[in-house]
């Protein structure tokens, strides 16, 4: 059975209950955040981090008990027990094989599983992930085109994503300090800012959730410790991320994270072995 690991840097995560338990009136996410007064309970807008990407509301929460998966060749995964918890950095480790991008599709709402439950939380009210969710990517079949300049691509989510926010797309390139030009085709970023760039798209759609796959492909070294500072500063603002990678980053680079889970290498070959 798969289950989460606290991160190594961070004390280990809250139980599953929530503090104080009472349901929240307020569980949307908006563009531009109300911040509470001054009194007992007003939200601090974390340093750095522009108003215009607070959520006013709750992260979503996702949680995967006993979930499994299988494919025409057998088991993708199998035994996954994860919480993903609200407004928080979780990572899905694992090699290439490990069904490591299924998983983080499946936990959106975008994979059949074969077995098991994901069900998704605002605050006390049961949601669908798939409609709380944005994918920012996952390869390969979600992508950012090579060929197309900076503002084909904010142009082309405009006009297919209703919630699409210009406003929190700036916001977004702002706290994650990427903000390539607008003629910029996208094939000549660095590995760096094309990722950066998909997650601020992803943000822009507002939703409660970012989903983000294979984060350290291309990447190391500093820019990769550079990204998931970036991932966690978003996390901070309120919004669930959930992202994939070989590994989840070294406790020496001081990334908070809620949790990760490893995933060991898939069992098809030995399912198909077993089969009568």
């Amino acid at each position: 059975m798969i289950r989460p690991r606290p991160a190594a840097s961070l004390p280990r995560p809250a139980p599953l209950a929530r503090q104080g338990g009472g349901r929240s009136e307020r569980k949307g996410w908006s563009a531009v955040a109300e911040m509470p007064g001054d009194g007992e309970g007003a939200r601090q807008v974390p340093p750095g981090v522009p108003t215009a990407l607070v959520n006013d509301g709750e992260g979503l929460e996702i949680e995967a008990r006993g979930l499994r998966a299988r494919g025409p060749l057998g088991t993708v995964f199998k035994g996954v027990d994860l919480l993903v918890r609200p407004a928080g950095l979780t990572v899905v480790a694992g090699q290439g094989g490990t069904g490591r991008t299924s998983l983080l599709l499946a936990l959106g709402g975008r994979f059949r599983t074969s077995g098991g439950t994901v069900t998704a939380r605002l605050g006390d009210t049961p949601v669908d992930p798939l409609r709380h969710s944005a994918l920012a990517r996952a390869t390969p079949g979600v992508a950012l085109v090579p060929q197309w300049t900076v503002h084909e691509h904010r142009a082309e989510r405009a006009a297919t994503t209703r919630t699409f926010s210009t406003a929190t797309l700036e916001a977004a390139g702002e706290l994650l300090d990427c903000a390539p030009p607008a003629r910029t085709v996208v094939g000549r970023l660095p590995a760096r800012d094309r990722l950066l760039f998909a997650v601020a798209l992803a943000v822009a759609a507002r939703r409660p959730a970012v989903l983000v796959d294979d984060v350290d492909a291309g990447l190391g070294g500093t820019d990769l410790r550079e990204v998931w500072l970036r991932l966690a500063r978003l996390a901070g603002a309120g919004i669930t991320v959930l992202a994939t990678a070989a590994a989840p980053p070294p406790p020496d680079w001081a990334v908070p994270l809620a949790a990760y889970t490893t995933l060991s290498p898939r069992t098809a070959a030995a399912d198909a072995a077993r089969r009568p």
